[in-house]
């Protein structure tokens, strides 16, 4: 399969910058399903970068039926940053803002578009939203970098039929954010990327990139309940485990399993192969717990990661290097430890690990 290339170019910021945005497409331009996929949103996620690499490999010599769009760094920017041969791309340094929040709010500018155009069939109907979006997106005017950063991002991707946002944890095992609106369809995608811990949430107002489709297709469904039989799109985050975790024997089953999860819904084709069998059951964002340390020191951890840890059981201790002290560190619920902080030094209210709670998420 060919792979067309296309750069987008940013606004230049200041004189002598230039970043651009790559953009690898697969299969027929508007051919369905169309899948999304980009990595490295924050910028010192490393691993989705090498996972899309070798999914990009792959997808050449595959039979592609719908479209595949891959945006491989999704954020050229932060990747620019460079502090004392640290890449902290996680926030914008002009303006302190995350690069993964604050993504535009466009639900009332389309639904103004779309009143009285829809209720023919499902189909047609999202498609009809779908050119709506895009339409709002290309007329929107921003200035600063990283905010046509996001509108290109969503511009890319508000069209699409599945929606995948690759991060990485500090420390932590592979795992997924998924929405209520999409659980348990989402329920083999989990189980293709045997992720080990599987959280539910309804959105995030914070707007980061999965709740700017998610949040969207919610509103839309809200706003004409007859002409929408389901979302327009799937949308998730896979954290594809830690931050130093590039190495090609974790990233390329990763890979595998996207092209898997890809196959079994159409997208490419070629058998899939059985469904590998759930690593886990899916717990509620209700249930997740992110510590802050009540004293600052040094962690010493009791449990390893992945370790499932009961009320009130103390896995980890701060040491206070200066009195010799041992503050214990107990778990607020019963749950799994599947991500922690890679530096073992904290200062008190720093978040340094988080439990994923037992309780499944509400019907």
């Amino acid at each position: 399969m060919v792979c067309r290339q296309e750069i987008i170019e940013l606004p230049r910021a200041g004189p002598g910058t230039r970043r651009s945005i790559v953009v690898q497409r697969f299969g027929e331009p508007g051919a369905r399903p169309k899948a999304y996929l980009h990595a490295a949103l924050h910028a010192q996620e490393l691993p989705g970068i090498v996972v899309l690499d070798h999914l990009a490999g792959m997808l050449r010599d595959a039979d592609v039926r719908g479209e595949v769009v891959i945006v491989p760094f999704a954020n050229p920017v932060g990747l620019a940053q460079q502090v004392m041969m640290e890449t902290p791309g996680r926030h914008d340094l002009d303006t302190g803002r995350n690069y993964n929040r604050g993504f535009p709010d466009i639900l009332d500018e389309v639904v103004h578009a779309v009143t009285g155009r829809l209720g023919e069939s499902h189909d047609a109907s999202v498609a009809r939203v779908r050119q709506a979006a895009l339409d709002v997106l290309e007329r929107r005017r921003v200035l600063r970098e990283d905010d046509v950063l996001k509108t290109t991002l969503l511009r890319l991707s508000l069209d699409s039929d599945y929606v995948l946002d690759l991060h990485t944890a500090w420390e932590a095992l592979p795992h997924m954010f998924v929405s209520s609106l999409h659980w348990p369809d989402a329920g083999d995608l989990a189980r293709d990327m045997e992720s080990d811990v599987v959280i539910v949430d309804d959105g995030n107002p914070m707007m980061t990139f999965k709740s700017a489709h998610v949040l969207f297709w919610q509103g839309i469904a809200r706003r004409f309940p007859t002409s929408l039989e389901r979302p327009g799109s799937l949308a998730a985050v896979l954290e594809l485990r830690g931050q130093r975790d590039v190495d090609d024997h974790l990233t390329l089953p990763a890979a595998r399993g996207l092209l898997r999860w890809l196959r079994r819904r159409g997208i490419v084709g070629g058998a899939p192969g059985p469904l590998p069998r759930p690593r886990c059951q899916a717990r509620s964002i209700a249930g997740l717990r992110r510590l802050q340390a009540r004293a600052g020191g040094i962690v010493i951890y009791a449990q390893a990661l992945g370790a499932h840890v009961a009320r009130g059981e103390t896995f980890a201790h701060i040491l206070d290097p200066a009195s010799g002290t041992r503050h214990p560190v107990t778990s607020p619920v019963a749950g799994c430890l599947y991500t922690r902080r890679s530096h073992r030094l904290v200062r008190q209210g720093d978040y340094f690990c988080a439990i994923a709670g037992d309780d499944p998420p509400a019907d």
